[in-house]
Formats: structure tokens, sequence, C-alpha cells
């Protein structure tokens, strides 16, 4: 979300990061996978409506072990308060979130470069060693100013925009170990505080069947809830939140639900305690986890974090180094807050790895695209990168 669609929000309650946001296409699926890999199975009635009425599916292929039908990355589980690991040890994720091809509004007055984000891909996991990212997806209901945008449409209405994101997401799944928090950041079809709606969830049953088999994939629902600071919209949230759900639930088969956050119902996606007290039922609560915001003196970290985290499975979604009029975490407060995590079994995620868009933790290129620029981190992304080098 922009600063304007946050309408001033009080400080403690606003997250002050930039918030904006044909049948298989076999030739596409050849490029994206590694030649280890096995395609899925896709019904042949296994179809998503795209524009005009016609049929389409795009899918990544299922990156398997050489010699073998297993996947690379295995699926993760929710068990009482914890993901769990195939293995059955608790999920250690961490790592970063990163934009998409619209790159915080920064690249899509130009045409789309796949590429460059699968070299921060590439980057975040070869050289950080990140083990987790978020990946945002960003639309706009409109060009915009001037000249306008190349390209800024959601995937039900740009079906060359679907496909990159499969691409995108296609290189994730050949990185052993590493999973990608699908999340949709910025879309038009959500309600004016930032709740999904029926038209959001015709987005997700698109994301989820083409999805469907890639074990690695997580689903994020929305950004940051707005507003709330009373909890008195909590109940129409949490339905909101549960009908989605349900629609993922919908097009995914037996034994294989991903995990799927849902997000705090209060202060720009922060407040966990609703769903404490009211856990996700759709699809009979399975693999639901509980994604939080986090731009917060550590007063705040046992309200947001410790708190619900022994009653629910919580990923703190976003966290940075912040000092404004809209909320205050120093440096030394993200790594208080790693600590905490990594005590607890929390999986985190930094924000953001990117030149223009706050926090950042690469080195600031306001107003640029950064198509091919260096990936130096800045100040806040050296105790990211430092943290990551480290075992947890």
């Amino acid at each position: 979300m922009s600063a304007t669609e946050r309408a001033a929000p009080p400080p403690a309650a606003r997250t002050p990061a930039l918030r904006v946001k044909s049948i298989l296409v076999v030739l596409f699926a050849v490029l994206a996978a590694c030649h280890e890999s096995l395609a899925p199975v896709v019904p042949s009635n296994d179809l998503t409506v795209g524009p005009g009425g016609r049929n389409v599916t795009a899918t990544p292929e299922a990156v398997v072990e050489p010699g073998g039908r297993l996947p690379l990355t295995g699926w993760l589980r929710v068990e009482g308060p914890r993901i769990m690991t195939p293995e059955g040890k608790p999920f250690r994720g961490r790592g970063a979130n990163l934009n998409d091809t619209r790159s915080c509004d920064s690249c899509s007055w130009e045409r789309p470069h796949v590429e460059e984000v699968t070299r921060r891909i590439d980057a975040l996991v070869d050289d950080w060693h990140a083990t987790f990212i978020r990946l945002l997806l960003e639309s706009y209901p409109d060009p915009g100013p001037g000249r306008g945008r190349v390209h800024y449409k959601n995937v039900l209405e740009d079906e060359d925009y679907f496909r990159d994101l499969m691409r995108i997401i296609g290189h994730v799944g050949k990185k052993r170990g590493v999973y990608v928090l699908i999340s949709l950041w910025h879309d038009p079809t959500f309600g004016p505080l930032g709740w999904p709606t029926e038209r959001t969830r015709t987005v997700w049953k698109k994301l989820a069947r083409a999805l469907r088999d890639m074990p690695f994939v997580m689903f994020g629902l929305v950004n940051e809830p707005q507003k709330n600071q009373n909890g008195q919209l909590d109940s129409e949230v949490w339905t909101a939140m549960n009908e989605t759900v349900l629609a993922i639930r919908s097009v995914e088969e037996a034994g294989k639900q991903h995990i799927v956050t849902v997000q705090g119902t209060r202060e720009w996606g922060r407040v966990l305690d609703y769903y404490v007290a009211h856990p996700i039922t759709a699809g009979g609560g399975v693999n639901v986890a509980y994604e939080t915001h986090v731009y917060d003196r550590p007063a705040r970290f046992d309200e947001l974090v410790t708190r619900p985290s022994r009653k629910l499975p919580v990923i703190i979604g976003e966290m940075g180094v912040v000092n404004d009029k809209s909320a205050v975490m120093h440096p030394e407060d993200c790594q208080e807050l790693m600590d905490l995590a990594e005590k607890l079994d929390v999986p985190w995620l930094a924000y953001t790895f990117h030149t223009n868009c706050p926090p950042n933790l690469l080195v600031d290129q306001a107003g640029a695209c950064g198509v091919g620029a260096s990936l130096e981190p800045s100040a806040w992304g050296r105790i990211v990168k430092e943290r990551l080098a480290r075992p947890w």
C-alpha cells in the first residue's frame, strides 16, 4: 500500500514500507525447468478461464530428485502451534520479501524483466543463504498517469503476467529446501480496507490450481488488513479470510494442502489476537498459519509474537528498520526480534530485497527500476545477511 492509501494511521499502527502494489504452455514449462524436472500430470478438465472466455493453464514443472519422483523440496504441514518440515522438525525458514516484475511500481512502466527477479532470487538464496522468500504480487486497477504503466493487470486479466509469475515461482523450485510464500501484496480485487473479496478468491483459485502440485509454495491471502485498531471489525476480517482459505481448498487435491497464511486482523496486519480464540475453520483448519508484520519496539513483541505463538503457527511476514512519524524500529530491535523468533521457532522475513521500496535491504537507488543494478546490501541488509550466515 502507498502512504496515501494508508490514510495516516497512528504511529504504532502503520507499516512504514511503501505499499504500492490456450492450454498448458509447453514451451514455457520447458524453458523454466531444469533437465532433471518432471512435469505434473494436469487433468484435461483442469482449466482456468482466461480473458475472453478462453481456457488456459500454466504451471511450473515439478522439480524432483535426480532419478526419482520425490520433490526436491517437500511438503510442509502444521502440527499444533508450529509449521513442520517433511522430516518432522520445526520449519526454520528465514529470508526476505522480494518484489515481482512490477517491482514496487518501479518497473511497471517498462517491459517486464523476469530475468531480474530470478537474478535476485539467486542472490538472496545462493549468496545471502535465505531459505524462505515472500514473493510480492503487485497489480493495479489502471495504467496510472502520463504514458501509463506498460504492465499492471492481475493474473485474471493478464496471461503474460501469469506466465511470468509461473516462471519466477518455478525458479524458486529449483533451490533445494527453499520455500516461497506467494503473497497478494497489491491487488485491485481487495476491499477498501485491504480484505479479500469474492474476486480475490477467484484470483486465488487460479493461482492455487496452477500451483497445486508444488510443495515448496505457500499462499499469503492479502498484504495487510488496515486500521481496525479497536478490533470491532475482527469477525468480519475473519470471515473474509476463512472464505478465501475455503476457495483455495476447493481446488487442491486431497493430501496436498498448502500452508496458507492469514494476516493479522488489525493495525496493518499486526495483531493476531482474534485468531487465538477463533482459528480459521475452512478445510478443517488444516495447514493454516498466521502472519504478522512487526515494525515496533520490543515492548510489543510479547503481544504480537510470543503470546500468539503459544497457540498458533506464526510467521513474521515483515520487519524492518524505520524511524519516522509512522513507526519506530531500530536495528537492535530487529536483531532482538530475530533472536526471539529463532528461540520460538517462528519463521521470519525481512522487508525488502529492493533498492527502492524502503526499508531497503539493498543500497538505495531512489526512482530507478534497478535492472542489472548492484545488489550491495544496505546497513539494514548487512544485518540480515550476517544473520542468515549464522546457523539457527
